[in-house]
């Protein structure tokens, strides 16, 4: 009886794999590019949870300890977490530069009609008028403007976010032929 004990447990310790634990928050359109990438890793999903407080998803993610190549795959798991990184710093840099274009405009024609407003206190109707339809031109325009800065902005930047997916195709590529 205790010797089938023994043999049931040295059988059991054979059998054995300890696992390492990952949970990283990312942005729930990057989900995808997480979960795919992250298996060439030697990473298996375990859950996926949206965070209750943003716009971003937890991902819990497991793998085996005695993973082979595991210096190696480490440093390509990092390599592609700055090329994650990099992917969503060109992505929201046109949106960002277009946002600041567009509020400087509508901040410009508040200060017109800022103007505008003291020279109709002052009884200078004239002046009042001439400040008043730039501030409303420029106020009008700041939307059409933030549109098209994020359309120039966007293209010219669509060569780098190409080169960039490439990069994290070439880091996973090489991960998954090491494992």
């Amino acid at each position: 009886m205790i010797a089938e004990n023994i043999n049931e447990v040295s059988a059991g310790a054979k059998d054995f794999i300890g696992y390492e634990y990952k949970n990283i928050s990312v942005p729930s359109l990057d989900e995808g590019l997480y979960v795919d990438s992250y298996r060439a890793f030697g990473w298996a999903l375990e859950s996926s949870q949206q965070d209750k407080l943003s716009d971003n998803v937890v991902l819990k993610f497991k793998r085996d300890r005695q993973i082979r190549n595991k210096a190696e795959l480490s440093r390509l798991q990092r390599q592609f977490d700055s090329y994650a990184m990099q992917l969503r710093a060109l992505e929201s840099a046109p949106k960002t530069k277009a946002r600041i274009f567009a509020l400087s405009l509508g901040l410009i024609g508040c200060a017109f009609l800022a103007g505008a407003t003291f020279s109709y206190m002052a009884g200078f109707i004239v002046a009042m008028v001439l400040l008043a339809i730039p501030g409303f031109l420029l106020w009008l325009f700041a939307y059409p403007t933030f549109s098209r800065v994020l359309a120039n902005k966007t293209q010219k930047n669509a060569p780098q976010v190409d080169a960039t997916y490439d990069a994290v195709y070439e880091t996973t590529k090489k991960a998954s032929q090491l494992l």
